[in-house]
């Protein structure tokens, strides 16, 4: 994402059959202050019921590397429901947009997010990987040989968790986003409260817009058993907020944490438990970028 908005003409590039079109696009992209590609798929080629390809449609890579070569100041905006393959390219351009399958007014909205009109604020739902054979799940997707059954032998290590067990750095790491202001974190606290033996308490902390313009914050919060007795993720998201905020204004966040925030399923017992009582709490803007930490003791509840 861009971290400031773009100026002066647009050019939009698309994919066309006619290699002589795609020669005129790139003549046109040449002369122009800022060149934006459109590239992705159509929402009926990607669905619950089947699979498309990791990489771009036919000739949209290659558009893209001869945008970039004519004019280096090209913003990519990418329609599709995950990550696609662009390591040939990425490094190239100055900015790239996910914009998902935004619907009629997709259009509109990326208008204003190019010219500076809205501040965009989204943090990934989901690691988008360098290549497909990074993903956690890679080698355990499709049944093998003749065989219909599938092992799923990454267990509970899938998506970022997954990624940080097998010390595999993303391309983009689950949560990440940018706008064009920046923020803040600072004064981690953990408050808590064993009454009634519940677990119970809640971590506060400040979001600060250290920019220039108005935008919001996506503030994330995770748990890590300092010693677990059980393989567990290094990091397990607990809480997010959302937080609008003002050129210099700061708020005050809260994300209350419960038993179920340390506690992980023991299969043998058939219900979730709570390993040990040392744990580590960090926030920040994504798995990779947790500013803030602090140790929290439980005292003993009988799990």
């Amino acid at each position: 994402m861009a971290k400031d908005p773009i100026g002066g003409h647009v050019v939009v590039g698309i994919v066309p059959e006619d290699k002589v079109v795609n020669s005129q696009a790139v003549q046109l992209a040449a002369r122009a202050d800022v060149v934006l590609v459109e590239a992705g798929f159509e929402q009926e080629s990607e669905g619950e019921g089947g699979d498309r390809t990791f990489e771009l449609p036919y000739g949209q890579t290659e558009l893209i590397r001869e945008m970039v070569a004519a004019n280096p100041k090209v913003v990519v905006a990418i329609t599709s429901g995950g990550n696609v393959e662009s390591t040939t390219w990425i490094d190239r351009v100055p900015a790239v947009l996910e914009t998902w399958y935004a619907g009629q007014e997709a259009g509109q909205a990326l208008a204003e997010i190019l010219f500076g009109d809205i501040n965009p604020s989204g943090h990934l739902p989901a690691t988008f990987e360098r290549k497909a054979e990074d993903n956690p799940t890679f080698a355990n997707y499709y049944p093998e040989g003749d065989s219909k059954r599938v092992d799923y032998k990454e267990g509970i290590f899938v998506g970022y968790r997954g990624y940080e067990k097998n010390k595999v750095k993303p391309l983009f790491p689950f949560g990440y986003g940018l706008s064009y202001t920046t923020f803040r974190f600072a004064n981690l606290k953990i408050e808590s409260n064993d009454a009634g033996g519940e677990v119970q308490g809640v971590a506060s902390f400040d979001v600060t817009n250290s920019g220039a313009r108005k935008g919001a914050e996506v503030a994330q919060l995770y748990v890590t058993e300092d010693h677990p007795k059980v393989p567990r993720p290094e990091h397990e998201l607990k809480g997010f907020q959302r937080i609008e905020l003002s050129p210099g204004e700061t708020k005050h966040v809260e994300i209350p944490l419960g038993a179920r925030s340390f506690s992980y399923y023991d299969v043998g017992a058939k219900k979730w438990a709570i390993g040990s009582n040392r744990f580590t709490i960090s926030v920040g803007d994504s798995v990779e970028s947790l500013p803030l930490k602090t140790g929290v003791t439980l005292k003993p509840s009988g799990n």
